[in-house]
């Protein structure tokens, strides 16, 4: 089992959410039952579309132009954001997830699967110029904060989405920050994206856990070698909440860390517990309790099929 922030928190809202996510769903197999709980996986809330398509425009347009110091224009950035934005909704409405042989690689950015659809709920179209609404205020505040813009433009080297992997306590590590900015003579920044209309939830713990990947990983080649001379606690991180333009900054004690590792061992050995039945019985769904709270269950991704084997 690898072990990462995401999971820990799915396996505390809904054990069952967890298992299929990760023991049931296989894009190749030939089980009918652990393909559908991959397209299940894969299932996404308008809410969270909207926030994965601004992670996606930063990520792959944003980031590469700031990396080979070009100029960043406001209008093709909305621009290529629309573009992906009927992309994927056209690629969702038709269900192109569950076409004979294909997979994420083939479809590439177009790919994307919307819970409304599969599970034949409406989706009006206010509810997508409103999500449509949200994604272009992200960007355009984006483009605005300084707070964000003038470290990223100083950094000599940005890192979206790489995955971060490390051992601890016996256990594997993974984590993704959104973004990674390394600096000639100052620590590392890494910068984690929100697209929240209420910013309430605090993400410290979280951003300790990618400070702590970083220092902790495997290097890429891509690194810079000066990456060994911080600590966990010596690197920036900023919340940048993008629909309200506000920049939350945190830094790390010696404490956090020691917080963070203890969450760690202490739910990844939860999650262990959870799956370390008798070798002489496979695993079932029975085996994993469901979520207190029954309108987890009306938002669950995996409703259908979770029901469908009461």
């Amino acid at each position: 089992m690898v072990w990462s922030f995401s999971d820990a928190r799915l396996f505390r809202k809904c054990q069952r959410q967890w298992y299929y996510k990760n023991y049931v769903a296989n894009a190749r197999a030939k089980d009918p039952i652990r393909r559908e709980a991959y397209y299940l996986s894969k299932l996404q809330s308008i809410f969270a579309w909207r926030g994965s398509i601004v992670d996606d425009v930063i990520s792959f347009d944003i980031i590469p132009d700031l990396n080979q110091r070009k100029p960043l224009r406001r209008q093709l950035i909305v621009q290529q954001a629309r573009q992906l934005f009927l992309d994927q909704l056209e690629f969702a409405k038709y269900k192109r997830i569950r076409e004979p042989g294909m997979t994420q690689k083939a479809a590439g950015r177009a790919f994307a699967a919307l819970y409304p659809f599969d599970y034949g709920e409406e989706i009006t179209e206010e509810n997508l110029s409103q999500a449509w609404a949200d994604i272009e205020s992200a960007l355009s505040n984006f483009l605005d904060m300084e707070d964000i813009i003038v470290p990223l433009r100083e950094a000599n080297y940005l890192v979206a989405q790489r995955s971060l992997m490390f051992s601890f306590d016996s256990q594997s590590i993974r984590a993704v920050p959104d973004l990674i900015c390394f600096f000639p003579n100052k620590p590392p920044l890494i910068v984690d994206w929100k697209v929240h209309s209420y910013a309430m939830q605090n993400y410290r713990l979280q951003l300790a856990c990618y400070a702590t990947a970083l220092i902790h990983c495997e290097p890429h080649r891509d690194f810079p070698a000066s990456l060994s001379r911080w600590k966990p606690t010596d690197i920036r991180l900023l919340e940048a909440q993008l629909l309200t333009g506000v920049p939350r900054y945190y830094t790390l004690t010696d404490g956090d860390i020691e917080g963070v590792l203890s969450y760690i061992t202490r739910t990844a050995r939860e999650m262990d517990l959870a799956v370390d039945a008798d070798p002489s019985e496979a695993l079932s769904f029975g085996d994993f309790s469901v979520a207190l709270d029954s309108d987890e269950c009306q938002r669950c991704s995996f409703r259908s099929l979770c029901w469908e084997t009461k």
